[in-house]
């Protein structure tokens, strides 16, 4: 029989050895799960922050790496990125509940880690505020907080009624360039379907690219045939390319009246596509760079989870 490879060797003891602990933890896992699960994985950003701001943090032994908040979530040991999880090292934390955003995998990973004994959950993903208070009750179920999550979607749904009745008052509704990123000859911009279409228009703005759907990249001529009002960026993609300053003098954006009028706006990625419960903040600090300072009245002490 052929020898494996070294490291095949090791990824399938490292799985075998997972497996085996959770197994024997087998019989006590089973009290665990009627009352409750005790030892949560979380893949993907939103997820992770509705557990804090549910009052789970303590019981996250993982995550992915789309989970950067709150600062806590930064501590958790991680599994790899949403799309590219990696099975042997979510059984080395032996959780009992995996809850997946969805879009999280690869299947066959999630599969094994099903097979090894953990519970696999998905929870779908969200493009407007129903979405949110249907992905907070989905996972405050899951983790046994319901009355918490009835309260954290009261929250985030009265805050979203007092964005959208202040962004009814507005007529106008400004053209917006989300840039995912700026590549060799193209840049990479927001189509149909997406988060960032979904979060300007909650922000009373327009998409300004249209006709295709997802993330695709465009020529820097198409952009200026469209020549939008603001530019939207996630912040670590704006810094990637030295800030802010920096884009403005980019060729390919210089020339747009965004750029000439000093409307180039970066956003914390995950609170800003993640529509999970700080959403309704989110677009209203968006609305505010959209409309103006006053046009969006504070809508309560920012949300946070600790």
């Amino acid at each position: 029989m052929p020898r494996l490879p070294l490291p095949t060797r090791r990824r399938i003891l490292a799985t075998a050895a997972a497996a085996f602990a959770l197994g024997a933890a087998a019989p006590f896992r089973g009290a665990a799960v009627a009352q409750g699960p005790r030892r949560i994985v979380a893949l993907g950003g939103a997820v992770t922050e509705t557990l804090y701001f549910l009052d789970r943090g303590s019981m996250l032994v993982g995550a992915d790496t789309t989970s950067s908040y709150p600062a806590a979530a930064e501590e958790l040991p991680r599994v790899g990125y949403l799309r590219a999880v990696s099975a042997e090292g979510v059984l080395s934390l032996a959780p009992d509940l995996v809850i997946a955003e969805e879009g999280a995998g690869p299947a066959d990973a999630l599969d094994a880690v099903s097979r090894a004994g953990a519970r696999v959950e998905t929870v779908p993903e969200a493009r407007d505020i129903p979405g949110v208070i249907a992905k907070i009750a989905r996972i405050a179920a899951l983790a046994g907080a319901e009355a918490e999550g009835a309260r954290l979607a009261g929250e985030v749904r009265a805050r979203a009624d007092a964005l959208a009745e202040a962004i009814a008052r507005r007529s106008e509704r400004p053209s917006v360039l989300f840039l995912m990123d700026l590549r060799e000859g193209a840049l990479l911009s927001a189509g149909e379907g997406t988060a960032a279409k979904a979060i300007i228009e909650l922000a009373g703005g327009e998409n300004a690219l249209a006709g295709f759907d997802g993330y695709k990249p465009v020529s820097a001529e198409s952009v200026l045939a469209r020549d939008p009002d603001v530019i939207l960026m996630m912040a670590h993609a704006a810094e990637r390319h030295g800030g802010i300053d920096a884009l403005a003098r980019d060729p390919r954006l210089a020339g747009l009246t965004a750029v000439k009028g000093g409307r180039l706006v970066a956003m914390d990625g995950l609170k800003l596509l993640g529509f999970g419960p700080r959403t309704p903040d989110a677009a209203a600090e968006l609305a505010r760079a959209l409309h103006g300072t006053d046009a969006v009245p504070p809508l309560g002490q920012p949300l946070e989870a600790s």
